[in-house]
């Protein structure tokens, strides 16, 4: 018997081979799709951080205490208004919300429409700075958290103190999650 060579591949062949291109194209694209969300996730870390760091600063160069309403702590009415203007010391920015992130001016920031910033303005102990208090002691943390959607995406705190002249110090420590 004459036995003739055969050339091509068999249908069995054809199909691991296709399943092997298969799996390796799922393999693949599920590895691009993990690095394009870990891509996202910094940029936004990176712009979350940007935004609390100029809020912090921008809270940073005020006085501590209200020059007309010693007494008051939080936004006076007079102060209230659609921008930042008329804040004139530290504790106007308690609990303020800031969606869509705006200058002071009241002007949104437009990369980062997405994102929403908030502070807290805590009274804390001038001799434990992690206590707080309800009377006013000289020393404030204030705590800077910025959002997309309602997942926190940056946070960072700053203490604002007076000194011993009336100048005032700041110590910032940061957490990016």
């Amino acid at each position: 018997m004459n036995l003739r060579r055969r050339r091509g591949f068999s249908q069995l062949e054809v199909v691991i081979s296709t399943i092997l291109v298969g799996v390796l194209m799922v393999s693949s694209f599920s590895s691009i799709a993990a690095s394009r969300r870990s891509q996202t996730f910094e940029s936004n870390k990176v712009r979350g951080l940007a935004i609390a760091e100029a809020l912090l600063a921008e809270i940073c160069q005020l006085p501590m205490r209200d020059p007309i309403n010693t007494d008051s702590f939080g936004t006076a009415a007079d102060e209230r208004g659609t921008s930042r203007i008329k804040f004139d010391d530290v504790d106007d920015y308690h609990n303020l919300v800031d969606e869509p992130p705006k200058s002071k001016s009241g002007v949104a920031y437009t990369s980062c429409s997405d994102l929403s910033r908030r502070v807290i303005i805590d009274r804390v102990k001038s001799s434990d700075w992690n206590s707080t208090t309800s009377s006013y002691e000289g020393v404030y943390r204030i705590t800077v958290r910025v959002l997309r959607g309602s997942r926190e995406i940056c946070r960072i705190v700053g203490y604002r103190a007076e000194g011993s002249f009336g100048a005032s110090s700041v110590a910032n420590a940061t957490s990016i999650l």
